[in-house]
């Protein structure tokens, strides 16, 4: 069973690297080494924009890949930003084997995963030397957020705002309390194994609110084209180890110290945006414990916006168009307050 499983992800691995490769025309990738450890290769997509006034570094979702973020790079293009989106370790391209998918190290995979994302910025700031809007859309806002935490000194010359998509905050303490059942799974199934137990607990109940149902990814998106080339992407949807179930973990709970928090520079504007139907977001409950909690934490600037039908993946419901306007509105005014801003210091 195990040599047929392998063999079934293996085949389609491969192929969808195919596919991929094929892809490239439409936009690049680039491979960038990680800093911490030899022989780990990052891959990075980049859509660079004519005449560019600004740079959108994105970071995707946990079990999925940054090639999905096309449609929005592309609208970004247009509107004169440069886009790139790295995959992460045991992630999209990054992965280099079917075993390796959802299991980005050994140990401490979620501050590798932070620490790539500053490698990526630091390898493309020499070529695109525009501010910069840190873009992070699920566990992606995560990362976006631990990296604007932990390197708010480094990036302040060039970091102009932080976009967040399907955020949401919860206290530290809940995040200490997931990992019982964490650490469960790992004695009783070690570090490399897949839990079926964790991902119900996480993900079984996100359909509920949505009949009747179709497919077991439905809270995704409300259009099915999405839904269904989601489940035929072999690196999307996968599961993850036990042992990044345990780094990812830790690392919400740090995240979201209160200390953590007010590390974010008290002027960087942030936008936040969800489906009103959103079951990660509690339908929107989450979203707006996360911009109490910046607020608390002393960041001035902190807009959301709910889209009152939309599901998890807003940049990819019906109505996306509307939601790449919003977002460029958004942008093009922080943009505009940050030029005047600096003309008066002048």
């Amino acid at each position: 069973m195990a040599a047929v499983a392998l063999w079934y992800f293996s085949s389609r691995y491969f192929s969808l690297k195919w596919v991929l490769k094929m892809e490239q025309e439409k936009h690049k990738i680039i491979s960038i080494n990680a800093q911490d450890e030899v022989g780990v290769v990052l891959k990075v997509h980049l859509w660079p924009a004519n005449d560019a006034g600004g740079w959108v570094h994105i970071m995707h979702g946990v079990s999925e890949h940054g090639a999905r973020y096309e449609q929005l790079a592309k609208a970004l293009n247009a509107a004169g930003y440069h886009v790139s989106a790295g995959d992460y370790r045991g992630h999209g391209l990054t992965c280099t084997s079917a075993q390796g998918l959802g299991h980005p190290a050994d140990h401490d995979g979620w501050n590798k995963i932070i620490a790539d994302q500053m490698t990526i910025i630091s390898h493309l700031q020499d070529q695109w030397d525009q501010p910069l809007t840190l873009y992070g859309h699920s566990m992606g806002t995560f990362v976006a957020t631990r990296v604007a935490q932990r390197y708010a000194r480094k990036l302040k010359p060039i970091l102009q705002s932080l976009v967040l998509s399907a955020g949401s905050y919860r206290p530290p303490w809940l995040y200490r309390i997931g990992l019982v059942p964490i650490l469960f799974e790992l004695w009783r199934k070690g570090p490399l194994a897949h839990s079926k137990l964790l991902d119900w607990l996480t993900f079984g109940y996100f359909n509920n609110a949505f009949k009747p149902v179709r497919t077991p990814k439905d809270w995704i998106s409300s259009d099915h084209a999405v839904v269904d080339a989601y489940i035929a992407d072999p690196f999307a949807g996968h599961p993850i180890s036990n042992q990044f179930w345990f780094d990812w973990m830790h690392g919400l709970a740090e995240v979201h110290e209160p200390e953590s928090m007010a590390q974010i520079d008290s002027e960087l504007p942030i936008y936040l945006f969800s489906g009103g139907q959103d079951p990660v977001g509690k339908q929107g409950e989450y979203v707006v414990s996360l911009q109490k909690a910046l607020k608390r934490a002393g960041s001035i600037d902190v807009t959301y916006k709910l889209y009152a039908n939309g599901r998890h993946e807003m940049i990819n419901e019906p109505e996306k168009e509307q939601v790449f306007d919003d977002l460029l509105v958004w942008l093009r005014k922080r943009s505009q307050a940050i030029i005047n801003q600096r003309v008066r210091i002048i």
